[in-house]
C-alpha cells in the first residue's frame, strides 16, 4: 500500500510539473442556496462602516490603494497603460462637450442619456482621481448638477434610473473627498429621491406607471441583475450618512435576496447557459461584477451573491458560443455576430481566480474604444494562461447548447448547435435548432440578430420566426413555425475526432404536423468537415423547409446537389449527401404563408441557402459543409450518410476530456481523479487507458507524462 501510495505521488509531482498552474483554478464546486453571512441592509452598512470608518471614500469598487496602484503604470508598456491613456483622451473629449439634457426620443426611454452620464461621471471621477486635474472633477460635477435637476429619472421605465443611479453612485463616492458640503448634500439628495425612493415603490408594489413590473416578475430577465446592481452601488454610497441610513438598509437588503435568487436560476447548473443570450448574458452579468465588487469593496465581502457553479461555467457558455475570433453564435434577442471579449471577463476571472478568462479581454482591449469598467477590473499581475488550452467540444445531455471545433487558432473550423427553450418574453425566438458556422475567420452561416422592441406583431416578423434562423420550417402558415415553450435540449452528445450533438425538437414543431424531428451536427475534425442532419416524420404528407442564412454569397451547381458559400476569399462548399432535394437560393424573406409585418429591419444584406420538400411524410436531410483550400472547387473527399442512431462516440487512447484528441487537458482531468476530484468526463476510466491493462492507473501516468515531454 504505502509503495502504491508512493508512486502516486511520484507522478504527481511529474504531471504537475507540465501542466501549468492556472489549469486548476476554475475548479470550484456548487455552492449551497444560502444568504451566506447576509442577513439584512443594516448589516452590510454596519460591515461597511466597520471595515472603512464613517464617511470614508472612495469605497465602491475603488480606492486610494487601487488608484495608487493604477498611477504606477502611467507611462509604461503594460494594458493599464494603455487603458489610463484611453482614458485621458475621453475625459479630454468630455470636456469640450455640452452636459446631457433630458431627452426621450422614443417617448419611453431616458435610458441613452443615463448611459452617458454614466459613462462621462466614471470617466471624469476616474481621470481626476488618477492625473490629480481639477478640470476633471469641475467637469463631472457638472454634468451630475445637470442630471440631478431633471424632473425625474424616468422610473416609468426604471432601467434608465438604474443607470443614472449607478453614475452618481461613482461620482458621488470618486469626488466625495473633492466636492464641498453643499455639493455632496446636493448629489445625496438627488440619489436618495430619484433614485433610492423611486426603487423601493417599485420592491413594495406602490401604485405607479410602469413599463414593466420587473421585481415582480418571475422568473424575470437581465433586469434583476441591472435593477438591483445599480440600486445597491447607490445605497452602498450614501448608505453612512444619517438622511439615507433607513432607506440605504432596505434598498440593500431587497436588492440582495432579489439578486442572490436570480443569480441561481438565470445561469444553468449544468452548463452555464443564459436563456436571453450572449448580449443579454453581457449586461447582466457585469451589472452582477459591480454589484459584487461594489459589495466586497465596501463591506469586504459579496455575502456569497456570486459564488454559484453556474456562474462559473457561463463562461464557457461566453467561451464556447463564440467562434475562434470571438464573435458570437448569437440566438434570441442579439445581435448578429457581436463580439465577445467583454470587460466583465476581468471581474469573472478575477472572483474565480481563473485568469486564463481574464486573458480574453486583455487580447481586445487595445482595438477597442475605451470602457471604463476595464479600469475597474484589470490586474495585470494576476492574469495568465489561454483559453486555447482548453478542450475544443463543449456540450453535454440535458445542456441548451453544443459546439465544436478543429483548433482554437483562427484558421481553424468552428460550429455551434442551439437548443433550449422557446421563450418569447424573456427575449427568446424560434429558433430552436439552428446551427452557426465558421472557418478562418469567416462566417459562412449565421444568425440576423434582433428585431425592433416597438415593431407592432413583433412576435411574428422575419426575424423572430423559424424561417428567419438556420432551422427547419415544417407546413408554413401564418401560425407560429414553432411551438412557444418548447423545450429541446441536447440528447446525445460525444467528443472526439467525429464530434456531435443532437437534439430532439418534435416538440417544436407537433403543431405543425410532426411526428418526429430530430437533428445533429458532427464535425469531422480532420477532415475539416461538418454535417448538419434532420430526420423528420410526418402525421401525413407535408412541406418542409431547410434553411441557412449567409451574408456570403451563394452559388448553386446546375443539378442542386451543391453549393458554394463565398465569404471574402473564403470559400465553404455544401453538398447533399442524403437522396432527394436541391439547393436553391433564396432571399431573407418572409414565406407567401407567413403573416405581413409591415416595417421590418431590411434583411436584404443576407440570402439564405434552402432545401424544399413537398408531399413529403418521412425525410431525411444530410448537408456535408466543407471548406475549400485555394484554388478547389470541390472538396477531396465527402462523406456518406450515416443515420443518427449510428453516431456514436470516438474516442482516443488517452483522450479523457473528449477532444479527440491526447493533450495537457487530459492530464489535468487525470490528476483530478487520482486527488478524488469526481468529474463526469472519468465515468469510463478505460478511455485513459495507455498501459493496455483494462484499468486507469499511475502507469498510465508515466505513460502520458512521456508522450506529453515528447510531444512539446
Amino acid at each position: 500500500m504505502k509503495k502504491h501510495m508512493f508512486i502516486i505521488l511520484l507522478v504527481l509531482v511529474m504531471v504537475i510539473g507540465i501542466i501549468p498552474g492556472s489549469a486548476f483554478a476554475a475548479d470550484t464546486g456548487s455552492q449551497p442556496e444560502s444568504y451566506g453571512e447576509f442577513t439584512d441592509g443594516k448589516k452590510v452598512i454596519s460591515d461597511m462602516i466597520e471595515k472603512n470608518g464613517m464617511y470614508a471614500h472612495p469605497r465602491i469598487i475603488m480606492s486610494e490603494e487601487k488608484f495608487e496602484k493604477l498611477k504606477t503604470h502611467i507611462g509604461d508598456d503594460s494594458v493599464t497603460a494603455v487603458l489610463l491613456e484611453k482614458m485621458r483622451k475621453e475625459a479630454d473629449r468630455i470636456l469640450d462637450t455640452s452636459v446631457c439634457q433630458y431627452e426621450i426620443p422614443d417617448g419611453i426611454r431616458l435610458l441613452e442619456t443615463s448611459k452617458r452620464i454614466q459613462r462621462r461621471v466614471a470617466a471624469l471621477a476616474m481621470a481626476y482621481n488618477i492625473f490629480g486635474d481639477e478640470k476633471y472633477a469641475r467637469r463631472c460635477y457638472a454634468e451630475l448638477e445637470a442630471a440631478g435637476n431633471f424632473k425625474d429619472w424616468n422610473p416609468y421605465h426604471f432601467l434608465d434610473t438604474a443607470e443614472m443611479s449607478t453614475g452618481f453612485a461613482i461620482g458621488y463616492d470618486w469626488l466625495y473627498n473633492w466636492m464641498n458640503d453643499e455639493q455632496r448634500a446636493f448629489v445625496r439628495k438627488s440619489l436618495i429621491e430619484k433614485g433610492l425612493t423611486q426603487v423601493m415603490e417599485d420592491f413594495e408594489d406602490k401604485q405607479r406607471s410602469r413599463t414593466y413590473r420587473w421585481y415582480q416578475d418571475f422568473p424575470g430577465d437581465n433586469w434583476k441583475l441591472v435593477c438591483t446592481g445599480s440600486i445597491s452601488m447607490a445605497a452602498l454610497a450614501v448608505g453612512d450618512e444619517a438622511d439615507a441610513r433607513d432607506i440605504a438598509s432596505d434598498v440593500l437588503t431587497y436588492a440582495y435576496k432579489e439578486a442572490y435568487s436570480f443569480v441561481r436560476r438565470a445561469y444553468s447548473e449544468k452548463d452555464g447557459t443564459y436563456s436571453e443570450g450572449l448580449g443579454y448574458w453581457d449586461y447582466a452579468t457585469y451589472y452582477l461584477g459591480l454589484n459584487s465588487s461594489a459589495l466586497t469593496s465596501a463591506a469586504g465581502t459579496d455575502y456569497g451573491l456570486a459564488d454559484f457553479d453556474g456562474l462559473r461555467k457561463s463562461v464557457d457558455f461566453i467561451r464556447y458560443m463564440s467562434s475562434n475570433t470571438s464573435k458570437s453564435f448569437s440566438f434570441g434577442d442579439d445581435g448578429d455576430s457581436r463580439d465577445t471579449g467583454w470587460a466583465v471577463l476581468l471581474w469573472l476571472g478575477d472572483y474565480f481566480r481563473s485568469y486564463d478568462i481574464s486573458a480574453i479581454r486583455l487580447g481586445k482591449i487595445k482595438d477597442d474604444s475605451f470602457n471604463y469598467l476595464d479600469l475597474l477590473w484589470i490586474d495585470e499581475d494576476k492574469t495568465s494562461g489561454s483559453a486555447k488550452d482548453s478542450p475544443t467540444d463543449w456540450g453535454e445531455e440535458g445542456a441548451s447548447n453544443a459546439s465544436f471545433r478543429n483548433t482554437w487558432d483562427e484558421s481553424g473550423i468552428v460550429a455551434a448547435l442551439h437548443a433550449g427553450e422557446n421563450k418569447y418574453k424573456y427575449h427568446g425566438h424560434y429558433d430552436l435548432g439552428s446551427f452557426y458556422i465558421e472557418s478562418n475567420g469567416a462566417r459562412f452561416f449565421t444568425d440576423l440578430g434582433n428585431e425592433s422592441y416597438e415593431l407592432p406583431n413583433r412576435q411574428y416578423s422575419y426575424r423572430i420566426r423559424a424561417e428567419g434562423h438556420n432551422t427547419i420550417v415544417i407546413n408554413p402558415s401564418a401560425e407560429l413555425d414553432q411551438q412557444e415553450g418548447a423545450e429541446c435540449l441536447i440528447s446525445r452528445f460525444s467528443g472526439g475526432n467525429e464530434a456531435f450533438a443532437v437534439t430532439d425538437l418534435t416538440a417544436a414543431y407537433e403543431p405543425s404536423g410532426a411526428e418526429s424531428v430530430v437533428r445533429g451536427l458532427k464535425m469531422i475534425k480532420d477532415k475539416e468537415c461538418v454535417i448538419i442532419q434532420d430526420e423528420i416524420s410526418l402525421d401525413a404528407p407535408g412541406e418542409i423547409y431547410w434553411f441557412a442564412h449567409t451574408k456570403g454569397q451563394i452559388e448553386v451547381a446546375d443539378d442542386g446537389r451543391s453549393a458554394v458559400i463565398t465569404v471574402g476569399s473564403e470559400k465553404l462548399w455544401t453538398g447533399l449527401l442524403s437522396e432527394g432535394g436541391r439547393f436553391t437560393a433564396m432571399n431573407a424573406e418572409a414565406l407567401p404563408s407567413s403573416p405581413v409585418v409591415p416595417d421590418q429591419k431590411d434583411n436584404s444584406e443576407y440570402r439564405k441557402l434552402a432545401v424544399h420538400l413537398t408531399n413529403t411524410k418521412e425525410a431525411a436531410i444530410s448537408v456535408a459543409c466543407i471548406p475549400l483550400k485555394n484554388g478547389e472547387t470541390k472538396p477531396a473527399w465527402v462523406p456518406s450518410v450515416k443515420a443518427l442512431s449510428g453516431w456514436t462516440a470516438q474516442t482516443a487512447a488517452g483522450d479523457v476530456n473528449g477532444d479527440g484528441k491526447f493533450s495537457i487537458a487530459d492530464a489535468v482531468l487525470l490528476q483530478k481523479w487520482l486527488l478524488g476530484v469526481p468529474d463526469t468526463r472519468l465515468a469510463d476510466w478505460k478511455a485513459g487507458d495507455l498501459y493496455a491493462d483494462s484499468r486507469l492507473d499511475t502507469f498510465d501516468l508515466c505513460f502520458m507524462r512521456r508522450r506529453l515531454v515528447n510531444e512539446q
